[in-house]
Parts: structure tokens; C-alpha cells; sequence
């Protein structure tokens, strides 16, 4: 138990550390390889100072785990911990300086690197730390000092300090004697030769990144470019981006950079199918709606990229595939989507709209159905010109054309509602204003989540707890994507616009250790 509270004290310790003084000496930064394809800076000075760490409760809580600790350590160990609480730079860290993490095909540990200000402190700190049982004491090579606790070792010198957590024990002599090599690194051998990493510290923000597209964690933000391959090597195309905590939002932004020139040409290709969205179909969408998305489609351009996709080619028939091209060559506008309720017994309701220039075509699918390979169970009706459904198992889709509009729902209830505006819109949400001039959005609507019938109940069978979780999440408004040229947008819309974000969230982790 004592070694729990301690180790947990000695993290917070270390996190506090990195969280004041300055320095303008980046060669620490030369130990990270020029081949490092995931790359993260933090600047937690400003990250603290949003975040209001030396208020009064944190205070209050550095105390109380300062006075749970004291009759269970020595008196030199204690004195060590209280002083670096109260003056972070005794950790030896200069820990106003970025914090970086990276991780590198020819490096492929997960690995942070801060500034040393005193390698003499940081050992004493170390030193204190093994006298706990927390780590094991400090040993020394020809390059550098190092301690190891588990499958994690922190490695020092006079400037630079780097923390690798090792996946397997055995991988532990082979990792320290790259640490080596990349303790002796230049700056010609490291990341900051790539203009990438250049252009990603010239951003001034909370946190920097960038990585291969194709790279944990940005794989999952970037889906969008996978979707076409081509011939040159994916690693080529970068993001560098940036999370930053404001008044009332948080905000994940990022674009894509590249140097190749094919790969430019395929990102200014897939850029040119969509353009800005207009908001054709907004007033058909009431502010209830619980998850909104809306694109403005070139659909020759679009179905050009997709016909390209060897995964496309090798999962659609030669049917199919002509039917979806007669399709996107009929939409040259906005297409809209929205989930309109959700319940426990059946799918989530929906409803799309999109610009669609000849109504033709559903008829031409409807009259060569036979061609679609049609599983069992499934089936295509017509109801009356222009309008249809699709049977299956799960749901009927009906779909058809009305005023030169496609529409699609899976409830009866919208269907007969077709083209009639909502009482009240999306237009009068406080989201709105965000969709202006986007290529593409995406929302939730947290507000209408918490408003569903299922989650009041879950609410109300959770007891006080789940009172309290569900007031503290009705503090966000709402979650959005977008996208427009190569640069997209992740946000959280918090409800109070008067106070940082990240004092916020701090707030609410406060809540739920109570909890």
C-alpha cells in the first residue's frame, strides 16, 4: 500500500515538475531520430496554467498526500518530496521546456524526452526514488546515467533525459545500447533535419504533433486518404496538427503536408470532388436531431477517386459498381444525413437529402433490381413514380425523388413528412455558425442525447451517481468534425464560455475520483 501512494506521489511529482521556469537550448531534442514518424510536444507551463493547477484545492490535495506519506518514508525522503512540490525545478528537470514524445520504425518504443537542468538533482531525486523501491539505483555507462523500474528505463546526461517504455524485459540490453547511439546523436541525424518537424514547432500552441497518415494514433483521424492508394510511399504524407483548450472548447486541428509531388497531386484531386457546403437541406432537419453530417459532393469527381480504390474495385459487382456511377454523377450538391430519434426496440431513425439532377436513374435500378444480386430477404419496391423501398430483414428503407431532391429515411413517420420543414431547425442550433463555409461536418448533438428517453431511464436506475455523471456531461453542448481544403477540425463545445476547457475537465476528474 505504502509503495502505491508513493509511486503515485512520485508521478504527480514528476508532472509538476515539467510545469515551470524557461529555456531557449533545444539540443536535447537531438536524440530523437530522423526517422521518428509520430511526434508530440507539450508545453506544460500553459497546459498548468489553464488547467489552474495552484488553486486552492490543489493545494489542499498536494497537502493531504504530502501528510499521508510522512510517517511511512524518512524524514530525507519527505524533505525531497515536499521540496519539489513546492519548487519543481529541485527535480532537475528544466521542465518549462517542451515535453516530447515520439516513437520511430528504427526506435519503435514509445519514448519521451525532456531538458535536464541538473543531472546532480535529477539523480538525487532518482536516488530517493530507490531508496522507496520505486525504481532501481542509478548505474552509469560512457554516455549516460540510467535507472530502470519494471519494463521502463529513464536515461540521462547533462542535457537530456528520455523515458522508454520497453514491451518485453528481454528487449532491455538491445534498448540501451540504441539509447546510446541516440544520446550521441547531432542535430544533422536527428528530427530536426526534417522540414516537417520545422514547420511543426513553428505553431504555438498547448500541444504540436504531426505523423505519417498512415501512424498511430493519426491513422483513425485520416481514414478519409486511405481510402485511394496510389504508388508513392504513404509515409510521405504527413499531419501536423495541434490540440489546443480555450474558453468553452477544445479544439484538435490539423492539416496534411507533403513534399512529393504525386501526392499533392492525389490531395488536390480528392480536394476538387467536394466544395462548400451550402445548407440546401438544413431546415429539414430539426434541432433535436441527435447526429447531423453534411458534405458538398462533386459526384463525378467523387465516384472517379472510388472507382480508383482496389478495394472498391475487388468488393463491388460490375452491376453495382454502374449503378453507384449513375448515381454520384447525379449529385452536384449538398448531401445531408441526420439520426433523428433513438430507442431500444428498433434502428436508429434517420433521414438523408441530397441534390440529385435525374430522377431517372432510380427507375433504371428498380427496372434491373434482378442485376443487383439481391440476398435473401432483401427486395425492391416501387410505391408510386419516383418513390420506393428497400426491404430487408433489419429495416425498410424508403426512398425515392421529390422536388429534385433524393431523400432515404428508415421511418415510416419521416417518410410521410418528406420536404416539409422542421418547426424548429438546425439553423437555430449553436452549432450553426460552425458549418459556414465547410466542406464537410459532422456533429452530436450531446444536449439531444441527454434529452433521449433511454438514457433519462438509465439515468434514473443509476442512482446519485449516475445523477452526477449525467449533469457533469450536459456541461458539453456538443462534438463536431469538419473539413475544408486539407485542413480538418476535431471540437468539444463546453456550455460555459467564461472558463478554460482544460479547468473544466480538470473539475470533472475531480468529480469522479469523488465519485
Amino acid at each position: 500500500m505504502e509503495k502505491k501512494i508513493i509511486t503515485k506521489l512520485s508521478v504527480l511529482t514528476f508532472l509538476v515538475a515539467f510545469l515551470v521556469s524557461c529555456s531557449q537550448d533545444k539540443s536535447y531534442i537531438h536524440v530523437i531520430p530522423a526517422d521518428a514518424n509520430v511526434v508530440f510536444s507539450f508545453h506544460f507551463k500553459t497546459l498548468a496554467e489553464k488547467a489552474d493547477l495552484n488553486d486552492k484545492e490543489d493545494e489542499a490535495t498536494k497537502q493531504k498526500l504530502l501528510d499521508a506519506i510522512k510517517t511511512e518514508i524518512n524524514a530525507a525522503t519527505y524533505q525531497q518530496l515536499e521540496k519539489i512540490l513546492h519548487q519543481p525545478d529541485e527535480s532537475g528537470i528544466d521542465v518549462a521546456a517542451p515535453i516530447y514524445i515520439f516513437s520511430s520504425p528504427s526506435f519503435p518504443y514509445t519514448t519521451l524526452v525532456g531538458k535536464v537542468n541538473s543531472e546532480e538533482d535529477l539523480r538525487n531525486s532518482l536516488n530517493l526514488m530507490a531508496k522507496e523501491d520505486i525504481c532501481q539505483p542509478v548505474q552509469e555507462t560512457d554516455t549516460y546515467r540510467f535507472c530502470t523500474a519494471k519494463n521502463g528505463i529513464l536515461a540521462f546526461n547533462e542535457s537530456t533525459a528520455i523515458l522508454v517504455n520497453v514491451k518485453r524485459a528481454s528487449q532491455m540490453e538491445q534498448v540501451k545500447e540504441s539509447i546510446a547511439k541516440l544520446m550521441q546523436q547531432n542535430a544533422e541525424n536527428s528530427i530536426t533535419s526534417c522540414r516537417v518537424f520545422t514547420k511543426m514547432e513553428e505553431q504555438d500552441n498547448d500541444i504540436n504533433f504531426f505523423a505519417d497518415t498512415h501512424a498511430k494514433p493519426t491513422s483513425k483521424l485520416t481514414q478519409y486518404t486511405k481510402k485511394i492508394p496510389s504508388e508513392f510511399n504513404p509515409q510521405e504524407v504527413k499531419v501536423i496538427g495541434e490540440l489546443n483548450f480555450e474558453k468553452g472548447e477544445i479544439l484538435l486541428k490539423g492539416n496534411f503536408y507533403t513534399e512529393n509531388e504525386e501526392a499533392k497531386a492525389l490531395l488536390e484531386k480528392q480536394m476538387s470532388s467536394m466544395d462548400k457546403i451550402k445548407g440546401t437541406f438544413y431546415d429539414y432537419f430539426p434541432a433535436s436531431t441527435i447526429l447531423f453530417g453534411s458534405v458538398h459532393l462533386n459526384g463525378d469527381k467523387f465516384y472517379s477517386l472510388l472507382s480508383e480504390s482496389k478495394e472498391f474495385r475487388q468488393s463491388a459487382s460490375v452491376a453495382k459498381a454502374e449503378a453507384l456511377n449513375q448515381v454520384f454523377k447525379a449529385m452536384k450538391g449538398d448531401i445531408s444525413v441526420g439520426v433523428v430519434n433513438i430507442n431500444l426496440t428498433k434502428a436508429p431513425a434517420f433521414m438523408l437529402y441530397a441534390d440529385f439532377n435525374d430522377g431517372k436513374i432510380l427507375e433504371q435500378i428498380y427496372q434491373n433490381k434482378k442485376n443487383l444480386n439481391l440476398k435473401k430477404g432483401e427486395d425492391l419496391l416501387g410505391l408510386s413514380p419516383n418513390e420506393y423501398v428497400y426491404k430487408s430483414r433489419e429495416m425498410n428503407v424508403f426512398y425515392g425523388i421529390k422536388d429534385k431532391k433524393f431523400y432515404a429515411t428508415n421511418d415510416e413517420l419521416l417518410y410521410k413528412n418528406i420536404g416539409k420543414p422542421a418547426d424548429k431547425s438546425i439553423k437555430e442550433t449553436t452549432y450553426a455558425s460552425d458549418m459556414k463555409g465547410e466542406s464537410l461536418y459532422g456533429v452530436v448533438n450531446a444536449n439531444a442525447i441527454l434529452e433521449l428517453p433511454v438514457v433519462k431511464m438509465a439515468a434514473g436506475f443509476g442512482g446519485k451517481k449516475a445523477e452526477a455523471l449525467i449533469k457533469q456531461v450536459g456541461q458539453i453542448d456538443y462534438f463536431s468534425f469538419s473539413f475544408k481544403d486539407s485542413q480538418f477540425q476535431y471540437k468539444i463545445s463546453l456550455k460555459n464560455k467564461d472558463v478554460n476547457a482544460l479547468k473544466q475537465v480538470k473539475e470533472f476528474a475531480r468529480l469522479l475520483t469523488h465519485l
